[in-house]
C-alpha cells in the first residue's frame, strides 16, 4: 500500500485518525477487509492534499466506529477549508456534514434544506 502514498506524504496521522494501525501500509491488499479499504483509500485521496473531494458513499458499510472516524477527518477538512461533495442514502449524516444540502430524486435537483 505504501507505493500508492506520494512519497512526501506522512500518513501515518491520517492513519491513526481513521482507526487504521499504521503498519496497514505494509499488509498485502488481500488482508484489508472492505472497511479497512475503505478508508485507507480516503487517506490515500487525502494524502494528495486535493482542494475539493468527491465522495461517494464514504461511509456506505462502515461500522459505527469507522463512521464517527471518517466523519470527524472529513468535518476536519471542511474546517481547514476544503470543499466536498458528498453523495449518501443517510439523510441524517448529510445533515450532520452540509453546509448545503440538494436532493435527486425522480431525475431533479432541489434544494432540500438543512
Amino acid at each position: 500500500m505504501r507505493p500508492h502514498f506520494p512519497p512526501d506524504a506522512a500518513p501515518a496521522a491520517r492513519l491513526g485518525a481513521l482507526r487504521l494501525p499504521e503498519d496497514c501500509l505494509d499488509w498485502p491488499v488481500a488482508r484489508l477487509s472492505s472497511g479497512e479499504r475503505q478508508r485507507l483509500a480516503l487517506a490515500r485521496a487525502l494524502a494528495l492534499d486535493p482542494r475539493v473531494l468527491l465522495l461517494d458513499e464514504p461511509t456506505a458499510s462502515l461500522d459505527g466506529d469507522s463512521i464517527e472516524a471518517v466523519e470527524g477527518v472529513l468535518s476536519d477538512r471542511l474546517e481547514a477549508g476544503m470543499s466536498m461533495v458528498l453523495v449518501t442514502h443517510n439523510l441524517t449524516q448529510a445533515r450532520r456534514m452540509a453546509g448545503r444540502l440538494l436532493r435527486l430524486e425522480a431525475g431533479r435537483v432541489t434544494e432540500a434544506g438543512l
